[in-house]
């Protein structure tokens, strides 16, 4: 579980008071201007409250950009067809067909159909229709407004602080598959779990998605370190790679049967890695010293069971194992060498 159960209850808790807030502050708003349909910015409050303030900006701007395009639209559509109930619903259908289409581009112009629908079918705009429809843009804007201001003063949850949560947690549980994985191959055992790396391969994506979010609409707000953040998402996307090769050669392993002279030097390159993996998701710059230490030893160990003619003992099928599972250690270690090196690099002093 990326969060326990009291700590999602505790954020939802404040998802909902600040949902709340925002609903009050924009009907106290637009009831100022139209006491009667102030429940337009009420709605567009709700709907675009987000748990985190990169979604919740996302879908102001959605909202804005689509209240605009489909007022335009209903607007134009009134304009040109004759004024009949016949023809207003055929316009209707077009503009609504029109910018259901249209979401192959954007997403907002789901929110344009729902102002086109607000403009051309509630019985209040059969008079002056534009400046009905204006008056929605505003009524909508207030609400929008609203909430933009609640999701940055008031217990701002930012994608960045959420991603950093994920990614701590993410790092411990790819340490601790990457004891599961190398265990089962010291002991020749094919049962791991062949979908063990799903749940984070699931939310490696939902990563890249708070990531771009917090690049998009949070960074003019909150200054976190967007090049450590992103060393990060790819550091945890190699390894989760490296882990997921060195499953398949455990899932191989039927009806083997040798003894692995390297397991020590491999263990200490995993033990190694596993160190760094955890410092990494608890924010600390780890000191890569040991790994590089326990990979050169593992490389003369290797090239001493070649002089030695150790290898050319053991079936080909068996040796090719071996060396794909060592290949992957050797590759996963090398790999968060290079990731301590760039977090050096961008680290801010």
């Amino acid at each position: 579980m990326l969060l326990s159960g009291s700590r999602q209850r505790t954020d939802y808790i404040k998802y909902g008071i600040k949902t709340a807030l925002a609903a009050l502050l924009s009907y106290s708003v637009a009831s100022l201007t139209a006491p009667d349909l102030g429940f337009w910015a009420v709605i567009s409050a709700v709907i675009v409250m987000q748990r985190n303030v990169a979604a919740s900006i996302q879908m102001c701007l959605y909202r804005l950009v689509g209240t605009a395009i489909g007022a335009t639209m209903g607007m134009t559509a009134l304009f040109i067809v004759p004024e009949t109930a016949h023809w207003r619903l055929a316009a209707f259908l077009v503009t609504v067909g029109l910018c259901a289409y249209l979401k192959r581009y954007t997403n907002r112009f789901s929110m344009a159909a729902i102002t086109v629908t607000i403009v051309m079918l509630a019985p209040q705009a059969s008079g002056d229709y534009i400046y009905y429809a204006l008056f929605r843009v505003v009524e909508i804007a207030i609400g929008v407004c609203a909430t933009f201001v609640v999701a940055l003063l008031i217990w701002p949850h930012h994608a960045s602080a959420e991603l950093k949560e994920r990614l701590q947690e993410q790092f411990i549980r790819c340490a601790d598959k990457y004891d599961i994985i190398v265990n089962s191959f010291m002991a020749l055992s094919c049962d791991s779990c062949k979908e063990m790396l799903i749940d984070l391969e699931d939310e490696i994506h939902y990563n890249r998605e708070l990531f771009r979010g917090y690049l998009r609409h949070e960074r003019l707000f909150v200054d976190d370190d967007s090049a450590m953040l992103d060393i990060k998402i790819e550091t945890l996307v190699q390894s989760v790679e490296h882990l997921h090769a060195m499953l398949h050669v455990v899932h191989e392993l039927h009806d083997s049967n040798y003894c692995i002279a390297m397991e020590a030097e491999i263990r200490k390159v995993v033990k190694e890695s596993q160190d760094i993996m955890r410092s990494i998701g608890r924010n600390i710059i780890p000191d890569p010293r040991k790994l590089e230490l326990a990979l050169y030893s593992a490389d003369r160990r290797l090239d001493s069971l070649r002089a030695d003619g150790m290898i050319q003992r053991i079936s080909m099928r068996d040796m090719m194992q071996i060396v794909s599972f060592y290949h992957s250690v050797q590759q996963l270690g090398e790999d968060l060498l290079i990731s301590v090196k760039k977090q050096n690099k961008y680290k801010r002093v």
